[in-house]
């Protein structure tokens, strides 16, 4: 192929740091491992496109050219695919359209979760008590967020807004986060600067419920899973009656929620994902 490890330089730069690696990094290595096994075609393997999207946009804009050479080589006749991250899709170059995107953070042709790979970090805080309503921590980024702020402002939900999160974030607000998070019956994971937040899945992993506000909705697997069943989804526009429609939510709810996401949370795993693609219809 014409893509080298040009195309996969590491940037040092992880978001969240919570994540041991971007998922782009990891399902380079599962279909390499899995081609090198014969475990796949050659011919589904050649229609990967293996490249780092999000560390190439972090610090290599300098590469632009010399990608976008590489994807005008790609056979017109073939379908191809990749992966990408970054909340902002494939944006160094122009993506021809017979290739499929997974995308994770809200652009793309096909939505994956917004996740990482890292269960050890939840393992101490995922079986606390619930003694919190509902709760948010992080920072206003997307008028989703302010919006729900000030709609959600209860005695018994706790809003603690911080700072923008960068690739540094200090323990403690890990620590606040996770904790807080933890304890909470039901987590607010408003959009971000992408369609959808880490915030999701990071309260599955913590046994919270979480309660995804969206005006442009991205969900990975609708064909396969019930959303309904995983998580409380809530237009901005009727954000308005989210605290009362919380409320009415009973214990047995809650546990059936969570019997749920424990039965399919496979597909939130890295390997999942890459099982989902690899299988997925639209490239076999």
């Amino acid at each position: 192929m014409s893509f080298t490890d040009e195309f996969r330089r590491e940037s040092h730069i992880i978001y969240p740091p919570f994540s041991k690696m971007y998922f782009e990094k990891y399902f380079y290595r599962y279909i390499e491992k899995l081609y090198s096994e014969k475990k796949i075609t050659q011919e589904l393997y050649e229609r990967y496109i293996p490249v780092f999207w999000t560390e190439l946009q972090f610090l290599h804009q300098y590469i632009k050219h010399h990608l976008q050479s590489a994807i005008d080589k790609l056979s017109k006749g073939k379908s191809y695919f990749t992966v990408v991250q970054h909340d902002d899709g494939i944006c160094l170059i122009n993506m021809p359209n017979n290739v499929v995107v997974f995308g994770m953070g809200g652009v793309g042709d096909i939505p994956l979760p917004l996740t990482y790979d890292n269960k050890e970090l939840f393992e101490n805080y995922k079986n606390n008590t619930k003694t919190v309503f509902c709760s948010f921590v992080g920072s206003l980024t997307h008028p989703c967020r302010e919006r729900m702020i000030s709609v959600m402002n209860e005695p018994d939900v706790v809003l603690i807004t911080t700072d923008i999160w960068t690739f540094r974030i200090e323990t403690e607000k890990q620590e606040l986060f996770l904790d807080t998070t933890s304890k909470s019956r039901f987590t607010l994971a408003p959009r971000g600067y992408g369609k959808t937040s880490f915030r999701m899945y990071e309260a599955l992993c913590l046994n919270s419920i979480p309660v995804y506000i969206y005006d442009d909705e991205w969900l990975p697997y609708k064909e396969v899973l019930d959303w309904s069943k995983l998580a409380i989804l809530v237009h901005i526009d009727d954000v308005d009656t989210l605290y009362n429609r919380l409320k009415e939510i009973t214990d047995d709810q809650i546990t059936e929620m969570l019997n749920y996401y424990h039965s399919v949370e496979h597909y939130f795993t890295y390997d999942g994902m890459c099982e989902y693609i690899l299988n997925n219809n639209t490239i076999i």
